[in-house]
């Protein structure tokens, strides 16, 4: 796959930890085919020490177009771990530097690679020498702001990145005030590789009224229990019936590669995003958040979908 000749707009679902599982993959790729999926956060390093973490980035046939996010600091390790998963088929591996988490910063991955420019080339040359798949990075404005953007961007693409996603906001940051685009805007024209936007994305229509000059954008936070932010054109919001159906079709997702206690807890994070936004959600949200049963998780979505109305949405 080549990053350039892919049509436009490019849409993305954004890599996020503990989020973008196979199984909300999957999800999300029911609402929308020409969605580009990428994998959760996941460690070059840990990749070759630990089989917990290979399955973690075990995916369907029906998730193609599919890209691993790596994040780390070694480029051998880079190296090898984009050689066995260009084995597994992946359609692309992308090297995360914009994570601002103060554990990742510190160990020098993530947003901390922006700091080391040599550092950061070496790792995109030496995946772009490892496979033929394309190479992409992820990364933020800057550090304190966007003034030295142009610059590592630019040093990325001449070190193999075949395309570049800005979230629009700095490492000072983190995800507190509001995105700003127009760095990233001007990054684009400065660029001849393809140049994504990343930041406070709602939907597709919203992605799109952003886009201005560049080739697409990613929706990350937005689309966590809303995978309906992936559908194309203006739609109405699902009903509760739809919602729920959803829901349940998720959760059977997750428990194929999880034991039901492990399955309900993990669940949580997508159920507390899922339940917004209609008639009683604030209850039903209390009460499935602490059932510990898959039988009685499953009996109260029947009875909460039995019980709704057509189009709910206040509460």
């Amino acid at each position: 796959m080549n990053w350039s000749e892919l049509p436009r707009p490019i849409v993305c679902l954004a890599p996020m930890d503990g989020i973008t599982d196979s199984a909300y993959r999957r999800i999300v790729r029911e609402v929308s085919r020409e969605t580009i999926l990428f994998s959760e956060f996941t460690s070059a390093d840990g990749y070759l020490r630990s089989d917990k973490i290979r399955r973690r980035l075990d995916y369907r046939p029906e998730e193609h177009p599919y890209f691993v996010q790596l994040f780390g600091n070694n480029p051998d390790a880079f190296a090898e771990t984009a050689r066995a998963l260009e084995q597994a088929g992946v359609a692309g591996i992308d090297i995360n530097m914009g994570c601002p988490a103060r554990k990742i910063v510190a160990s020098q991955h993530g947003s901390g690679l922006m700091q080391d420019v040599k550092l950061a080339c070496r790792i995109v040359g030496a995946v772009a020498r490892a496979v033929p798949l394309p190479v992409s990075v992820k990364t933020r404005l800057g550090w304190h702001d966007a003034r030295d953007l142009p610059e590592f961007a630019g040093a990325l693409a001449d070190a193999g990145a075949a395309l570049i996603t800005i979230h629009g906001r700095t490492y000072d940051q983190a995800f507190h005030g509001e995105a700003d685009w127009a760095p990233i805007y001007a990054l684009k024209r400065r660029l001849a590789v393809p140049v994504l936007g990343n930041g406070d994305v709602a939907d597709v229509a919203d992605g799109l009224r952003r886009m201005g000059p560049l080739d697409g954008f990613m929706i990350g936070r937005a689309a966590i229990g809303n995978p309906w932010a992936f559908r194309p054109g203006p739609a109405a919001p699902p009903d509760t019936v739809e919602r729920l159906d959803v829901v349940r079709r998720h959760y059977a997702y997750a428990r194929e590669a999880r034991a039901e206690r492990h399955a309900l807890i993990e669940f949580r994070k997508h159920l507390a995003a899922y339940l917004r936004g209609f008639t009683g959600a604030k209850a039903a949200r209390v009460r499935l958040m602490r059932m510990e049963s898959e039988a009685e998780f499953l009996a109260a979505l029947d009875e909460l979908a039995h019980r709704a109305p057509p189009l709910a949405k206040a509460g």
